[in-house]
């Protein structure tokens, strides 16, 4: 072996497990994480791509870990990983480090084997080979023969009319991580997984549209996303199959999915109503990236024969953008680097078509580190967009971060302060700090220490400062966020996924209750989108920008209520390289009915 260590953890040869030979290497953890290491200092040609590839076995955790990781100087950073496992059982696993993805500035290589319980491991091999560009570099290209090819068959949509279309009227991509697009020569069309079944639509002036799709399900009927139905990157459907309620093997956030099968859906699939401007637009019918979407058979658009009247402003609510460097595994994949460029991209694209603001309701960057503050500041700079943050537990793992965010990100925080109060008439925004790690006798820590640390929680006098920031003003109409649920029924999602218990912030959700005024709360955290009410306030909880689903809102304002709708990263390479079609988590996208389109009445309150 190589130059060979450990991480907390022993290691053994077992004869008695074994993949490839004889013997295998068995890694047991000293605490609850832990791993052996191969150094990989003067073996690497930065001028070419690799691929790791081993057997893993894991424990009764049911998790094993691969990943490649160096350091800049000043920490450790993934360079590429890769997890999965089934107790008992020998899965192989393949992770890819293109040449680009090197940095021959760095230092002290490692490839890493790490597990939470004992596991075993074989036939370790890291290798030259020719890695293809990846579908986030492709996307551009592919988007833009999509748009080419599907312009030359474009249809138009007026105003209180009803338009049917067969997929005579589209074109094809049958791969994202292909630039290849075929006009479809048929009444109907099979999408594959990774495809892309694209119209383009013509309306002459601002309109509200809904609909339906006829989308024969696919034989696969493992719980789960169907489809995407897309205009442009507003997410218009998200079809489930559902299945009873199940939950992931060992950890129910990382573990694989288990073995199950759901009812065979209905192949009518209804449309949100939602809100299109004057110009060209994209529908799309895409795959769910692990199973074909099934066969397309007609998308019917309904054009409502009201007025769409101009809002008085847009904004933006993003979460978890997790700006770092690397990927790294959590439900799904966290694009912590690629997220950098594509963050900065989609900032500029609001910003172009005219949204007036945007707010990160937390874990903006993923360590809280000053390098990714620096990177944090750098892209909204970029944008020119006005960005608001708000601080995550993400951002509390070190004790500097919020007086570096002040200086290298000064915009995010008006007046300097976390708690804050944005007046945005008719509306009115409070966001609040609630990220202050304690330990077991509640006292609050400067920052995360992982020996006491059991928790995050608000400071006493916060809840105070929302109350006088609520009596201030029991007139306007007021959203109020910060990183965690404020109100989250959970039960049982779109799929079947079974969630956890329903969770309350009961001290801060009892402030809001008493004030007529506060008509919504927004928050990120949990990664999964969803929509509650609760004592008659909106509960809108972003799933994460970073990782799978890749989501984001954008809200309309009016002088009597809010419009909102779900968007994903435009980037559909991104999207698809997020996904971990072994955990079956794709249901995080629409948890349930009424989470990818609506309205809030900026009415008081009524008394209850």
């Amino acid at each position: 072996m190589p130059d060979f260590h450990t991480y907390q953890a022993t290691y053994a040869a077992d004869a008695v497990r074994a993949h490839g030979g004889s013997r295998s290497l068995r890694v047991s953890p000293t605490k609850s994480s832990g791993g052996a290491y191969f150094k990989l200092d003067g073996k690497i040609d930065f001028t070419s791509d690799y691929e790791f590839v081993l057997w893993a076995c894991a424990g009764t955790t049911g998790v094993v870990n691969a990943y490649i990781s160096a350091s800049n100087g000043k920490a450790r950073y993934t360079v590429s990983s890769v997890s999965g496992g089934v107790a008992g059982r020998w899965i192989k696993l393949r992770g890819v480090v293109r040449a680009k993805e090197w940095r021959p500035s760095d230092r002290d290589f490692m490839l890493a084997l790490s597990t939470s319980g004992e596991g075993w491991f074989d036939d370790v091999v890291l290798r030259k080979a020719k890695i293809p560009d990846p579908a986030i570099e492709v996307w551009p290209k592919l988007e833009a023969e999509l748009r080419a090819a599907a312009g030359l068959r474009a249809t138009s949509l007026r105003r209180g009319r009803h338009l049917v279309l067969d997929a005579t009227k589209a074109v094809l991509a049958s791969d994202i991580a292909c630039p290849e697009v075929k006009a479809v020569n048929a009444a109907s069309a099979a999408i594959p997984a990774e495809g892309l079944l694209t119209f383009a639509v013509d309306v002459s002036e601002p309109m509200y549209v809904t609909g339906a799709v006829r989308l024969e399900p696919d034989a696969d009927l493992r719980p789960g996303l169907r489809a995407y139905v897309l205009s442009d990157s507003t997410v218009v459907a998200a079809p489930m199959v559902k299945a009873s309620p199940w939950r992931n093997i060992g950890n129910f956030e990382t573990g694989p999915a288990p073995a199950v099968q759901g009812d065979k859906p209905a192949a009518e699939v209804s449309l949100v109503q939602w809100r299109l401007t004057k110009g060209r637009h994209y529908i799309t019918v895409a795959g769910p990236h692990f199973r074909p979407a099934g066969v397309f058979g007609g998308l019917e658009l309904l054009a409502l024969d009201r007025p769409a009247a101009e809002p008085l402003y847009e904004f933006a609510l993003m979460a978890d953008t997790h700006v770092g460097t690397g990927r790294h595994e959590w439900m799904n994949i966290k694009m912590d680097g690629p997220a950098i460029l594509e963050l900065e991209q989609t900032l500029k694209r609001l910003r172009d078509e005219g949204v007036d603001l945007a707010f990160i309701a937390g874990d903006m960057t993923d360590g809280g580190r000053r390098d990714q503050i620096e990177s944090l500041g750098r892209l909204i700079k970029n944008a020119g967009l006005p960005v608001y943050g708000c601080i995550g537990n993400h951002e509390a793992f070190t004790a500097t971060a919020r007086p570096e965010l002040m200086e290298l990100a000064p915009g995010l925080f008006p007046a300097a302060k976390t708690d804050y109060v944005l007046s945005r008439p008719p509306l009115r925004f409070i966001v609040l700090d609630g990220s202050w790690w304690q330990d077991r006798q509640g006292n609050i820590l400067t920052h995360y220490d992982r020996a006491v640390a059991v928790g995050v929680t608000i400071k006493p006098e916060q809840l105070e400062w929302l109350r006088a920031a609520l009596a201030a003003d029991t007139q306007t109409p007021t959203l109020v966020m910060w990183h965690y649920a404020f109100f989250n029924s959970r039960g049982v999602t779109s799929c079947g996924y079974r969630l956890n218990q329903p969770t309350l912030a009961k001290g801060v959700m009892e402030i809001l209750a008493a004030a007529p005024n506060v008509v919504a709360t927004l928050n990120g955290h949990t990664h999964f989108n969803a929509l509650d009410t609760h004592r008659g306030i909106t509960c809108i909880q972003n799933a994460a920008y970073v990782e799978w689903p890749n989501m984001y809102r954008v809200f309309r304002v009016y002088a009597d209520r809010i419009e909102w709708e779900v968007r994903q990263v435009s980037n559909r390479g991104f999207v698809s390289e997020g996904v971990v079609p072994a955990k079956a988590l794709n249901w995080m996208l629409s948890t349930g009915d009424g989470d990818l389109s609506g309205t809030v009445s900026l009415a008081p309150r009524t008394s209850e």
